[in-house]
């Protein structure tokens, strides 16, 4: 047998290691591929598959496929009533999914598709799954930007559900190789599309009334993007709607992650603890290393391009924990924020000045 059979075999076929003191394990390795009939194709046979969006890598099934939308939740180990967006091709009727829209949810449709915006609204209820919706009567959709995603979702024919490729809670992939990262021991096949241009999730909005809208999960279309295309007001108060995102613990490291109101209290941690953290921050402090230091940028869409990719960093590192400049609390830089302070918690020093 050749090399390329051998080749194969360790792609294809599950591979059993029997140690002496040790449980079996069925070990898988995920394949990459740039093959978009390939991808198809294991969608055919029932099989989730990763793909790239402009936001993040998903972990997608079709909207019509129980079993595989099932396999998504155990695969991620997210909970039932945590609902998914669906994923639509460009130019998708949507009457045939959602009840109506309102004249302003098409107006953001018609300026941000394909794009990382989400629209909710109330859902036909014979073609929308209940593990769709968290048996709720609203469906999360959007139409994604990436073209790969477009071009595979177009020869699908058919939309598609994809929360982040990542196990539940954790931080989302923004490369195919983050996705193999996440789901080492799995059979999984991963579409490459190269890295994602946005980096963190969509912005999402409650559209299920006709006079108002309020925005559910804050991304890089923010509030005032939207005043500049319709003249709906939007709401501030307590919604009880589910939708992905809205855990107060979420986007979560393997590595304990701390922000910081201010450079300086950051940079005196630093101080303290000069070979234990990853820095995230506007400048470097004096102790930090090179390899342990991301510069923060100074505008929002460049944060969230490398937010994901450098906390992916940062756990690779040798290093105990995170450190990261929150940055201002102005417009444009809520769906940023909202990822930190949800994957991090306020630093409080200790009487030793360590790492608590």
């Amino acid at each position: 047998m050749g090399k390329i059979e051998n080749a194969k075999i360790l792609i294809s076929l599950e591979i059993c290691v029997k140690i002496k003191g040790f449980k079996i394990y069925d070990w898988y390795m995920p394949l990459i591929t740039t093959n978009i009939d390939q991808v198809i194709n294991e969608l055919h046979k029932g099989k989730p598959v990763a793909i790239p969006t402009e936001t993040v890598y998903g972990l997608a099934a079709p909207i019509n496929n129980e079993k595989a939308i099932r396999t998504v939740f155990v695969m991620k180990d997210r909970p039932l009533n945590h609902p998914l967006i669906v994923h639509v091709p460009q130019n998708w009727d949507l009457s045939t999914l959602v009840e109506d829209i309102p004249v302003y949810a098409q107006q953001l449709i018609n300026k941000f598709w394909p794009g990382p915006l989400t629209l909710v609204l109330h859902c036909k209820h014979d073609q929308i799954n209940p593990l769709i919706t968290g048996g709720q009567t609203t469906v999360a959709i959007r139409c994604p930007a990436h073209p790969i995603a477009q071009e595979l979702l177009t020869k699908l024919g058919i939309p598609l559900v994809a929360p982040s490729a990542n196990p539940f809670g954790k931080v989302s992939p923004t490369t195919a190789h983050h996705v193999s990262e996440s789901f080492p021991n799995l059979e999984l096949t991963i579409l490459d599309g190269g890295r994602c241009s946005v980096g963190i999730e969509s912005t999402i909005i409650d559209a299920t009334h006709a006079e108002n809208y309020q925005i559910l999960r804050h991304g890089l279309i923010d509030e005032k993007t939207i005043a500049e295309v319709i003249a709906t007001p939007s709401l501030h108060l307590e919604n009880t709607l589910r939708v992905p995102g809205k855990l107060e613990n979420h986007y979560q490291p393997q590595k304990s992650l701390y922000y910081f109101v201010s450079y300086k209290a950051l940079a005196d941690f630093c101080q303290k603890n000069p070979d234990e953290v990853y820095v995230i921050a506007s400048k470097r402090p004096m102790n930090i290393r090179e390899d342990h230091f991301h510069l923060l940028a100074d505008h929002p869409e460049k944060v969230a391009f490398d937010l994901y990719y450098q906390l992916r960093k940062a756990d690779t590192a040798d290093v105990q924990t995170i450190a990261i400049e929150l940055p201002p609390e102005t417009e444009g830089w809520q769906g940023v924020r909202e990822r930190i302070l949800k994957a991090g918690t306020p630093y409080s020093t200790t009487s030793q000045g360590k790492v608590i």
